[in-house]
């Protein structure tokens, strides 16, 4: 009898080593992956609306990126009039990058008048009234 608690104990001590095992895995993991957002975020990002011009149902969007860091067009986000936001890689596909001291224009088909245009990347935001 003592000698099957003692197996009993050694085999709930190894499930339990196991599940503290994987867990400290996964949480080194976790970091290593947060590390990894965080060098590749781009620090001196400045994107800034020029302006923006409504033509029948396509509206021109000119942009610049004022920053010393390059972004990526999907990672750079337009809104109008507060509406749901939509990634400037739908105005614009020739690049993947808008690179510093950079200017595009973008276009895109909408349903609608908008009157104002706004957009947003890295915390840093501009807006303009839609021509």
């Amino acid at each position: 009898m003592g000698g099957s608690a003692s197996v009993g104990a050694l085999i709930v001590g190894t499930v339990l080593l196991s599940i503290f095992a994987n867990a400290m895995v996964m949480s080194l993991e976790n970091r290593e992956r947060f590390e990894k957002i965080d060098d590749n975020q781009s620090k001196d990002v400045e994107v800034r609306i020029n302006n923006a011009t409504l033509s029948s149902t396509t509206l021109y969007v000119n942009i610049t990126n004022d920053g010393a860091d390059p972004v990526l067009f999907s990672e750079i986000w337009i809104i109008l009039d507060g509406g749901d936001p939509f990634p400037f890689s739908n105005y614009y596909s020739s690049t993947e990058y808008l690179f510093p001291g950079e200017t595009v224009m973008g276009s895109d088909s909408i349903t609608g008048t908008p009157v104002r245009a706004f957009v947003s990347s890295y915390g840093h935001s501009s807006g303009a009234t839609i021509q």
